[in-house]
């Protein structure tokens, strides 16, 4: 890959110097199309299958690859997204939208263990709160004693994303 400056994001950017995703998940995340996330940018005119990105889809891959480097499974980054967003379909771009404009320094996962029964109830409860400052997660510590909390940086991450995608894109919207 070359140091020179490109208008388009193609996936070995994503892979390479921006996210830090790996290939096979990215591709994996885009054919599953679980989370909203797609190429929403046009293909490009030297190969027809190149997949082309938009800030909006780098901003939405980083944040489903850090909840799943994290350590949640699909069902649970589904809830998440849907939770930040408040619809009823989980999309990862306007989800890194609303935690970019609201200025989130963490995103804070509340998840309530699982109940010892066969019941419906006892899928753990899992709410995402956001935005989340620094000072709020010693709060969030007395306020759920008996939940796990799982506090993801997305502020500093989004924060050098913006910064790589300046430097490499300039020219980007």
């Amino acid at each position: 890959m070359s140091n020179e400056t490109s208008s388009e994001i193609d996936s070995a950017d994503i892979t390479e110097r921006l996210v830090g995703i790996t290939p096979v998940y990215l591709n994996n995340f885009l054919q599953r199309e679980l989370f909203g996330l797609k190429a929403s940018v046009q293909t490009g005119k030297v190969r027809a299958k190149r997949r082309l990105f938009s800030r909006d889809d780098v901003f939405g891959i980083a944040l489903v690859w850090m909840l799943f480097e994290s350590g949640l499974r699909t069902e649970p980054i589904i809830r998440v997204l849907k939770g930040i967003t408040e619809s009823a379909k989980p999309n990862a771009n306007a989800a890194a939208k609303k935690l970019l404009e609201s200025g989130a320094e963490y995103l804070l996962i509340v998840r309530e263990p699982r109940m010892p029964t066969k019941s419906p109830e006892s899928k753990p409860n899992q709410q995402a709160l956001c935005p989340v400052r620094r000072a709020e997660l010693s709060n969030a510590f007395e306020q759920y004693p008996a939940s796990d909390l799982l506090a993801i940086p997305v502020g500093n991450k989004f924060a050098d994303l913006g910064k790589r995608l300046e430097i490499l894109f300039p020219h980007l919207p």
